[in-house]
């Protein structure tokens, strides 16, 4: 069985999440506000050491939840429970949400709310109550309203939900703390422009996201160092020469397409070879017990593997 469904058979991996789960659901009749699925969510990824100056790698992980809740008929029954989510902070369901990005330090939401209600809930939240900090590049700013250093911030506006936390140095670290808040804006200001956006300073990341579909589901990140070959181990998915992977769903009814790209630091380093083994490895009770049109490709300096796969069977 496949474990997990954004596992990614690499070494790479830790993917950054918040803690929204609840069950508080949101009204149905309600404007359509935000929205575009996932395209574009590389906008809001920000370089590795903007908040942690001492983080030298990147993850992110992105789901259109609307698309996972308007599917939910064709997957496992099992499966949809694990991939449904809710947002109980802000009084959203996953139908409503159409990106769901987690974010080393933050998470960035888009989809289907009412912001008066969102506001409400967050200022009513049964464990942590709420109040206004503010307002910056046309978000209102909430913070925790029983902490003078609060650890969480929101911004809200019509076009997103963004949640940030307080980043706290390591011990003997020569650089300060940054607030929940500036978190939230710098987010803010990644997608706007006026902040640089990873995908500009990093090209192993820039080359990943280029590679990447982005359809129901996308994740992916940047190793702080290449995989040498005392390290690799191509039947669990860490190549030589590796310095960044992701995977990519996409749901289209009953058949669900799936996508994994592993960066290389160069375009001599990408063995199709070594791919076909992982590939082989992990048809009889890893990712591609159930798969079919399994292809691999080389994409310059990435290397690529394509499948189909009946939704039915998801990450069972």
């Amino acid at each position: 069985m496949e474990q997990t469904r954004r596992r990614f058979l690499t070494a790479s991996a830790v993917m950054g999440t918040g803690a929204l789960a609840g069950c508080n659901a949101v009204t149905d009749a309600i404007p359509f506000i935000g929205g575009g699925g996932l395209g574009g969510y590389q906008q809001w990824v920000y370089p590795a050491d903007q908040f942690n100056q001492d983080a030298d790698s990147l993850n992110f992980d992105g789901t259109n939840q609307k698309g996972v809740y308007d599917s939910r008929k064709a997957f496992y029954p099992s499966t949809y429970s694990s991939l449904a989510a809710n947002y109980g902070a802000v009084g959203l369901t996953g139908r409503s949400v159409k990106m769901d990005l987690s974010l080393p330090e933050g998470r960035v939401l888009k989809g289907s709310y009412d912001t008066a209600e969102v506001v409400a809930e967050l200022e009513d939240d049964a464990s942590t109550e709420y109040e206004s900090d503010g307002s910056y590049s046309g978000y209102e700013l909430y913070v925790p309203s029983d902490r003078d250093e609060p650890n969480r911030a929101v911004g809200v506006s019509d076009s997103a939900i963004v949640f940030g936390r307080r980043v706290e140095p390591g011990f003997g670290a020569d650089w300060d703390a940054a607030a929940a808040t500036d978190v939230v804006e710098g987010i803010i200001d990644t997608k706007g422009g006026s902040a640089t956006r990873a995908v500009s300073e990093n090209d192993d990341l820039a080359t990943l996201v280029n590679a990447l579909n982005s359809g129901t589901s996308v994740s992916g990140g940047t190793r702080s160092d290449e995989v040498d070959s005392d390290r690799a181990d191509a039947e669990s998915g860490v190549f030589d020469g590796q310095v960044a992977s992701g995977q990519s769903w996409s749901v289209n009814g009953d058949t669900t397409s799936r996508q994994w790209v592993f960066v290389f630091d160069s375009e001599g380093d990408v063995s199709t070879s070594d791919l076909n083994d992982w590939v082989e490895a992990n048809d009889n009770g890893g990712a591609f017990t159930r798969a079919r049109n399994v292809k691999v490709n080389q994409n310059g300096r990435a290397g690529v593997v394509t499948a189909k796969i009946d939704t039915y069977d998801l990450f069972r």
